[in-house]
């Protein structure tokens, strides 16, 4: 298969009109270095890698003489150079911010504190996510998410797609494993990945004195992706200190492979404390979690589960296109029922709660957590439920139902 467009593409065009670099981090084999090397808007771009052996060794030993060259650069893998931020640093000013420069790497700590204290008014900082399902489906501009928060009309459709929902959350956004032909061989990708993850990048960042409770850590929290999680019960669950533990998750979530979801809370509203946990991509969760194949997800309660982590990979797929920043939160309902919505984007003036239903078939009733959560936030006008059907249909005045695979 060829070159799949990304849409972050638009948002790199876009800010190297205004910015004389570009930082684009992001997991890694999410597909950042396919896209510097394919994009449109990058055509005739100087390509180096600090992959590269001699490119690596000229950057720590005559960096100026390396990007000497006035030819628009791009940098890969810039993390295993940090001190190469200082020679991009002044070749911009040097060219009075005529000089173009992306700096690329996976995330980790250093890549993310370096550039903002060396390239300070220099930079923009974009995210890159895996695959989302518009792009696998090639569909230019997105899915209706963006239709959604923008507060556009939303039409009932039939809406046909080949592909499975479990196969979509097993596989997640990996482009290497989107595109396996077979499970197994995904499998092996999957396998792969987390072994090099907890082998070589976090040794990298940090010396871990036991891998094997990391690992552990990694698994419970995927087994409770979505979940409100303590960390007293997964100090238990991996052999570690709370302490530990923390620092930990602190890690995940600086590599950018776990995220934090806090409790929605409106002004005068008592905040809701109890974080709850994501990963970046719903096919390393299921991996972590011990789910092999697409068919461990037919049991509704796990499935549930790992669907809500599916569709926040499609949120943040979708906010990192965009130019305004956008907070991702949940909600639960103070009262004994104890009534949630899954998540809820605050974009510029929008205020959105989606809801996640697995099942192929929705009615009113479904609806019933959002309407709550309408009434108590009038700043939100409408919301959605993100669901395993195939028709775009209005369950109540405010409520529309998307099948999953439109976002």
């Amino acid at each position: 298969m060829g070159y799949i467009v990304r849409h972050i593409e638009q948002r790199l065009e876009d800010a190297l009109a205004v910015h004389p670099v570009i930082v684009l981090s992001g997991p890694r084999q999410v597909g950042k270095s396919t896209l510097l090397e394919n994009a449109k808007c990058l055509k005739g771009w100087r390509y180096i890698t600090l992959d590269d052996a001699d490119d690596l060794e000229q950057a720590k030993e005559d960096p100026k003489g390396l990007l000497m060259e006035e030819t628009p650069t791009i940098i890969d893998e810039i993390q295993r150079c940090p001190t190469l931020l200082l020679t991009v640093k002044y070749y911009v000013d040097r060219s009075k911010r005529k000089r173009k420069f992306i700096l690329s790497g996976s995330g980790n700590v250093s890549l993310r504190k370096a550039p903002r204290e060396t390239l300070a008014g220099r930079a923009v900082y974009l995210h890159m996510t895996g695959f989302s399902q518009a792009e696998i489906q090639a569909r230019q501009g997105g899915g209706l998410l963006n239709t959604v928060v923008s507060g556009a009309e939303i039409k009932p459709v039939e809406a046909e797609y080949q592909g499975t929902l479990l196969d979509a959350i097993w596989r997640g956004g990996l482009p290497a494993v989107v595109l396996a032909s077979k499970v197994k061989g995904a499998r092996e990708i999957m396998a792969g990945y987390i072994d090099t993850y907890i082998e070589r990048d976090i040794q990298d960042l940090v010396k871990i004195r036991h891998p094997e409770h990391f690992r552990r850590l990694m698994e419970a929290l995927a087994q409770a992706t979505g979940w409100e999680s303590k960390q007293e019960e997964l100090s238990k669950h991996c052999g570690e200190e709370r302490p530990s533990v923390s620092r930990h998750i602190s890690l995940l979530k600086n590599t950018q492979l776990l995220y934090e979801l806090r409790g929605y809370f409106a002004k005068g509203e008592r905040a809701y404390k109890q974080a709850k946990y994501f990963w970046f991509d719903s096919g390393t969760a299921c991996f972590m979690a011990g789910l092999h194949s697409p068919a461990d997800l037919k049991k509704s309660e796990v499935r549930g589960r790992f669907f809500e982590n599916h569709v926040f990979q499609q949120i943040l797929a979708w906010a990192s296109v965009q130019t305004i920043h956008s907070e991702l939160y949940y909600w639960r309902m103070k009262s004994e029922e104890k009534r949630e919505v899954d998540f809820v984007i605050r974009h510029e003036k929008t205020v959105l709660p989606v809801e996640v239903k697995s099942a192929s078939s929705l009615d009113f009733g479904d609806t019933r957590s959002i309407r709550d959560f309408l009434k108590a936030h009038p700043e939100a006008e409408r919301g959605v439920i993100i669901y395993g059907g195939g028709k775009v249909q209005h369950l109540a005045s405010n409520v529309t139902a998307i099948p999953w695979h439109l976002l």
